[in-house]
């Protein structure tokens, strides 16, 4: 029952996507669907990028570019393996952040001197973490994924 329950969900937030056009939408529609934007930045053309994590136990990071004129550029869902590839040893904090949106998940492993932050999403159906390591400068080392335990027992049964 409870993976139907999340199939139905993921079809209308996936529908309600799709109703968001670029080149047609306007922000108040986008703002109608998601809310207002937890994070938003301007760039050096006028645009907005308005940012709506689901973290942290959200699966997905929207990302919606939003022309001068008030019209929506790009509907963008960050956390999916072309977002992934774009990432780079060498890159900050900011810059992962700046590709994958805000992170659900921050652990900090001493002897290891590694910062990790993790988002969840969803693989082929299978709830997992993807997870940016970081050295003790604050730069990405390497990234991994992991499966997200659920219990047997999820709630829908007593």
């Amino acid at each position: 029952m409870r993976t139907a329950s999340w199939i139905c969900t993921a079809i209308l937030l996936l529908s309600g996507c799709a109703s968001l056009v670029p080149g047609t939408s306007r922000e108040a529609d986008v703002t109608a669907y998601f809310g207002q934007a937890a994070e938003q930045r301007k760039l050096p053309d006028g645009s907005r990028v308005l940012d709506f994590p689901r973290a942290p136990m959200g699966y997905e990071n929207w990302r919606v570019t939003i022309g001068p004129d008030g019209i929506v550029r790009s509907v963008e869902q960050l956390l999916d393996d072309e977002h992934f590839a774009r990432l780079k040893q060498g890159m900050t904090v900011d810059e992962i952040k700046r590709e994958l949106g805000r992170s659900g998940e921050y652990a900090y492993y001493p002897a290891l001197s590694e910062a990790v932050f993790s988002w969840r999403f969803m693989e082929f159906g299978r709830r997992m973490f993807f997870n940016a390591h970081f050295d003790a400068s604050g730069r990405f080392k390497y990234a991994s994924r992991t499966d997200e335990f659920v219990p047997e027992n999820d709630g829908d049964r007593p």
